[in-house]
């Protein structure tokens, strides 16, 4: 026990040094976590899966809930007013080709159902903004760029998650039933799960004056969070739904109560605070590092065929999003940036927890899912990185020439900000969504 307490707080020192040697190196920390679990793990076989026994299981279930309810408090819905347009549109394009063309070759080269195979494909297709943004920040991108890959990254979040629990619910119901009753089966359980999500949504940002009052109060709303997941999934509902629509209602309650409540009096409805906000990001930090390292350990790098399925998997993401990027966004944009928005697609903790949480749930093909996501996660990473690194550098020119015609080699440098600038990433389009950022007025989560 002693040096399993020691392992787990060299761990979390390691994940903050990885993690800053990523903002300046851009070496994600995501591929020294995962590869010091290979070599503990299948390497030197230190430490097993089956050594976590019911435990991994259950901290695979809290990353899950982690990961659904910061997705929907970073998730803006004013943001889908600055996407409408080649935002939203490159993400839904890119989205469905992806998972569309990842699942025929997966059901091809895997021999899987073709549900299995679409489970594949949907997370694939999803993007990670916390690797995305600090390769971005090495690189000389338009403002336009920046504003889109923001937009795509978040939103294929949203989606991946959706379709991916979507088609795990329809899998586990198996062949028995008929599609009419599959699709009514799962619409009722994501309805249960979203209305009840927020209905605990309007009564927990209620009461949050009052909760703040209390002692160690911050821990309360991630102990109501939890309770959102298992409440829901007792009643019937989708407990990872009903937990991704109350981060949403959380994180947007603000514009929720100034667009669609304005008549009503919702005066004690509160956003999250800064200290909030920061306690589930530390939250979120400690399982990213620990659940990578999970993630390594858990890698049969001994099946040489799905790690090379994985890395044919990642490239064909890259390959086939080129034609998506082409004629998706704006020919105003040059070459160059169509270049860094092909490259910047890699996968993350969003895909590495879906994948845990299908092998936990699919017998047999869950483990060679698992298996291939966790594969496509390395190799989408340092694909992306290596992409980023040339750009950086001048080359992949003829990448841009070859795939993006369309676009001019060069073009206005006007909205084009240094490695680093202020707006960065999350720039967004103006009025995109400062008003749901914006700092809360000094008396609202204080009334007088």
């Amino acid at each position: 026990m002693t040096y399993a307490i020691l392992f787990i707080g060299v761990l979390l020192f390691l994940g903050h040094i990885f993690s800053s040697l990523f903002e300046k190196t851009r070496l994600p920390d995501v591929l020294p976590l995962m590869v010091l679990g290979m070599l503990m793990g299948p390497v030197l076989q230190i430490v097993s899966p089956e050594s976590f026994g019911e435990a991994g299981q259950i901290f695979t279930t809290l990353a899950l809930i982690v990961v659904l309810f910061k997705s929907g408090i970073d998730f803006r819905i004013l943001s889908l007013r600055g996407a409408v347009g080649q935002g939203l549109l490159l993400t839904t394009v890119c989205f469905v080709l992806i998972t569309a063309i990842i699942a025929f070759i997966a059901q091809r080269v895997l021999g899987i159902p073709q549900t299995y195979a679409l489970i594949i494909g949907a997370i694939v297709a999803d993007n990670s903004t916390a690797i995305i943004t600090p390769m971005l920040a090495k690189l000389q991108v338009s403002k336009t760029a920046k504003t889109i890959l923001f937009l795509e990254a978040n939103l294929t979040g949203v989606y991946s998650i959706v379709l991916a629990l979507a088609l795990l619910s329809a899998a586990s119901h198996g062949s028995h039933v008929s599609a009419g009753m599959l699709a009514a089966d799962v619409l009722k359980s994501f309805g249960i799960g979203i209305v009840f999500a927020l209905a605990a949504g309007f009564f927990w940002m209620s009461i949050l004056n009052r909760v703040r009052r209390l002692e160690n109060a911050i821990s309360l709303t991630f102990a109501f969070v939890l309770l959102v997941y298992s409440v829901s999934g007792l009643i019937g509902g989708d407990g990872a739904i009903a937990t991704l629509a109350f981060g949403v209602v959380a994180g947007n309650i603000r514009l929720i109560k100034r667009m669609w409540l304005p008549k009503l009096d919702f005066r004690h409805l509160l956003s999250l605070n800064g200290g909030e906000k920061d306690f589930f990001d530390e939250v979120e930090f400690i399982f990213k590092t620990l659940f990578f390292v999970y993630m390594g350990i858990c890698m049969r790098i001994g099946r040489v065929d799905l790690l090379a399925i994985g890395f044919a998997l990642a490239l064909a993401k890259i390959i086939f999003r080129a034609p998506a990027v082409n004629y998706c966004v704006s020919k105003k944009i040059t070459r160059a940036d169509c270049s860094v928005i092909l490259a910047m697609c890699p996968n993350g903790l969003v895909s590495a927890v879906l994948a845990a949480m299908i092998a936990s749930q699919l017998p047999g093909e869950g483990a060679v899912i698992q298996d291939v996501i966790y594969a496509v996660i390395f190799f989408s990473v340092i694909l992306s990185n290596l992409m980023s690194f040339r750009i950086e550098k001048g080359g992949l020119k003829w990448v841009g020439k070859a795939m993006f015609y369309r676009h001019a080699a060069e073009g206005p440098t006007a909205d084009v900000k240094p490695s680093g600038a202020a707006d960065g990433l999350n720039a967004l389009p103006e009025g995109a969504s400062a008003p749901d950022n914006a700092p809360a007025p000094a008396d609202e989560n204080h009334p007088s």
